[in-house]
């Protein structure tokens, strides 16, 4: 394969009449408030290569061409920094002293733009949250430890299938992605489904809030939360590097880790990581609960069926030299877990049990390089692209008397590819840029006795234009252009149980012209403003259209609608943020229309016992707003308080859509030196009385988390220890986007112990 690759980008070099320049180095050191910094993270933002430094506070990059580059400082209790290198000889160097600070204030983004750039500098409002950061968040799942930015909220149904809403937008209408491509899974498909990701294993996420279709393909009317995983190792200059992750949770008996280690030579690096966790039924506050289905009461101190293992193991290699880099890694994942619900009871007849259990594999394969053209044309090409197979299998609970379970499992196999091919263009004059190509194919298989839509094959293409032009040094404008074909057809299964998928034999074509211009606007030295206006484009799937099936996780009979067509969106984006003093603060205001809006609803009969959910459209309509302020009176505190809002309405039934998220607010005082955080938070949300068609009411809620915790280094190795409380006061409290809050809350107060080290 590298054979070939070798081939292409001579090919290239052939077409652009030039030939690659030789590679240099860009070494240097960090210090903060003159000490040095062991464990600083460290970024080339134009090669998009990462680094952290060593026991000396040192860095190297080795095998950079010529050219102007931009290196990106953070370590946690300071300010982050970064500075502009000309790299003309064989050599560069570049020095930190990095402010002390309790926030870093600005933060990495690599998901918006063809290339990472600071949150300050996105045509559209983004988020990123670090390892430590993550790792340090309440919850156990992904999802739930983004909960804290504004913009995001989250689905629950117990922990695992737990998943983000950002705007008010969830399943196909955002897309999650694991180091910028899918994941090959059906998370989408139900709110019983997870995604199978390990929360440990995560090194950093992204969150780009509004439609973000351009670089990622269709299903991202909504938003992108890119999950950055380093499947593929990076090569360091130390020869022996990696992290380990350990964390308890009390609330749920929670006990998982972690660990990556990466082994580098002068011009490759062999990663091997591993994870696990195993967690029991999630705690809630003592009390009786009463099933809304059958008005039976149950004395509970946990979500029934809430518990949850899963277990990851992966191997990486990678190569850099003067043509730039390529690698490849190869991951497992596994999980099972368990859907809350009315527990098993002596009286099953009058009140059955409603739990059922969910298991997933994901096997993934994944290639990433970048080749240095350096032609006047072309500056680098990106070839990323991942291959994943994907078993799921559920088990619904139909119990007797007697204990006997008839266990009905449904089976899922889906196999998909996905990559992508990028060409990144020299600047010219004021303008830069890049294009490139986008494919994904996707082979689904669906078994059992209830099956939820027929077997099919997806085949998306794509070609995409991305444009920047500096008007000035404080003045950038952005458009972009892509063109999407999608294409299903549904294949007949002779033995399925379902007589509607065994002669099923349909094709559905999609094509679309997506686009979105942009610009940023520096005022002053510290305040920047940003507007973006987008068009969106995503084809209905095989489920919405085609579904025929009970769905015993969620307690309903799908059906599809054959007539569905796509959904287009238009979304406008603002945003101003600043930095004065000892103040930063952003306020991103947005409105979004999506045409042909898809959604489930009741429509008030029953199947097979069960009610019938049918697919539906109508035009939508989403506006709202996020809002954050950070005061740093002193060098090591800061307090931050944040709001977000969303307002979402059928436009086309004059109605308000379901499940969505109230006004929210959080306000959080933090101290963070070289050594010693220690953090108080208040979270609190609105009540939601403004109900779309199948919700129900909840009341609004505060609770109280506290955290406290030492950061040391030693002998290289950084170690961070941290002790959270999470709903210090035991609160019971009603998430109004939880699929199960009408019967249980969330979860009740938990001690949480996060151990990493970094070496």
């Amino acid at each position: 394969m590298f054979r070939h690759h070798r081939v292409t980008i001579a090919a290239f070099a052939l077409v652009f009449a030039t030939a690659a320049a030789r590679a240099q180095t860009i070494s240097g050191s960090v210090k903060g408030g003159g000490a040095t910094l062991v464990g600083a993270s460290v970024r080339v933002l134009e090669l998009d290569r990462s680094e952290r430094t060593g026991a000396h506070g040192e860095f190297t990059f080795s095998g950079v061409p010529k050219g102007s580059y931009t290196v990106f400082v953070a370590a946690e209790g300071y300010a982050a920094a970064w500075k502009s290198v000309d790299l003309s000889g064989s050599a560069a160097s570049v020095a930190f002293d990095l402010k002390l600070s309790a926030v870093a204030l600005r933060k990495i983004v690599v998901s918006a733009t063809p290339l990472p750039r600071s949150s300050t500098d996105q045509y559209q409002s983004v988020d990123s949250k670090s390892q430590v950061d993550f790792l340090n968040s309440s919850g156990t799942s992904f999802a739930e430890k983004l909960s804290d930015l504004p913009g995001v909220t989250v689905r629950g149904n117990g922990s695992a299938p737990s998943r983000p809403i950002l705007r008010g937008l969830t399943d196909n209408e955002v897309l999650v992605v694991e180091n910028g491509l899918r994941m090959g899974d059906i998370a989408t498909f139900d709110p019983a489904h997870a995604t199978p990701l390990e929360a440990l294993g995560i090194a950093q996420v992204d969150v780009v809030r509004g439609p973000a279709s351009i670089l990622y393909g269709p299903n991202t009317l909504g938003g992108l939360v890119n999950v950055i995983t380093n499947i593929v190792p990076a090569v360091s200059d130390r020869p022996f590097s990696g992290t380990v992750n350990i964390e308890g949770n009390s609330v749920s008996n929670e006990y998982s880790g972690f660990v990556r280690n990466v082994w580098s030579g002068s011009n490759s690096a062999f990663s091997v990581s591993a994870g696990m966790l195993k967690a029991g039924d999630i705690g809630i506050p003592t009390g009786v609960y009463t099933d809304p289905g059958s008005g039976a009461e149950f004395n509970l101190k946990a979500m029934p069926s809430s518990d949850q293992k899963s277990s990851e193991a992966g191997l990486g290699y990678s190569r850099q030299g003067n043509f730039g880099m390529w690698g490849i890694g190869a991951k497992h994942f596994e999980m099972d877990w368990g859907i809350p619900g009315v527990p098993p009871n002596p009286d099953f007849e009058n009140v059955p049990p409603s739990t059922s259990r969910i298991s997933q594999q994901r096997n993934t394969v994944e290639w990433r390089s970048l080749f240095n053209v350096g032609g006047s044309l072309v500056r680098n090409v990106k070839l990323n692209a991942n291959y994943n197979d994907y078993t799921h299998s559920e088990f619904p609970t139909a119990q007797d008397a007697s204990g006997v379970s008839d266990e009905q499992a449904n089976h899922f196999h889906k196999r998909e590819f996905n990559g992508v091919l990028q060409f990144q263009q020299q600047r010219s004059g004021n303008v830069e840029g890049a294009f490139g190509l986008w494919a994904n194919v996707e082979d689904l298989t669906i078994e059992g006795d209830q099956p939820l839509g027929p077997n099919s094959l997806t085949t998306g293409l794509a070609g995409y234009l991305f444009e920047e032009l500096h008007a000035s040094p404080t003045t950038r404008f952005s458009g972009a252009l892509r063109f999407d074909y999608n294409h299903i057809q549904t294949r007949p299964f002779s033995g399925s149980t379902d007589p509607a998928f065994q002669t099923i034999n349909s094709a559905r074509t999609e094509n679309a012209f997506t686009a979105s211009i942009g610009a940023v606007q520096q005022f002053t030295p510290e305040v920047t403003g940003s507007l973006n206006f987008a068009r969106s484009f995503r084809a209905p799937t095989v489920q919405e259209l085609f579904a025929n099936g009970l769905d015993a996780a969620s307690g309903t009979y799908s059906i599809g609608t054959s007539s569905l067509g796509p959904e287009t969106g238009f979304g406008v984006d603002a945003s101003i943020k600043g930095e004065l003093s000892n103040v930063a603060f952003e306020v991103s205001p947005y409105l979004n229309y999506i045409n042909g809006f898809i959604y489930g609803f009741l429509r008030g009969d029953e199947k097979d016992g069960f009610p019938v959910r049918v697919f539906t459209a109508a035009n939508a309509r989403l506006m709202g707003f996020e809002a954050s302020v950070t005061l740093q009176p002193w060098d090591y505190f800061a307090i931050r308080a944040s709001s977000d809002y969303v307002n979402a309405q059928d436009t086309q039934n004059d109605a308000p859509l379901p499940f969505t998220p109230p006004l929210r607010g959080l306000l959080r005082g933090t101290y963070q030196d070289n050594r010693w955080m220690a953090t108080a938070e208040v979270r609190m949300a609105a009540s939601q009385t403004r109900l779309g068609e199948g919700d129900t009411p909840t009341s609004g809620y505060t609770v109280l988390n506290l955290g406290v915790g030492m950061r040391f280094t030693q002998a290289g190795v950084v170690h961070n220890i941290i002790l959270h409380c999470d709903n210090l006061l035991n609160t019971v409290y009603r998430d109004n986007l939880s699929v199960i809050k009408d019967f249980i809350p969330q979860p009740a107060r938990g001690f949480r112990l996060n151990y990493s080290l970094s070496y």
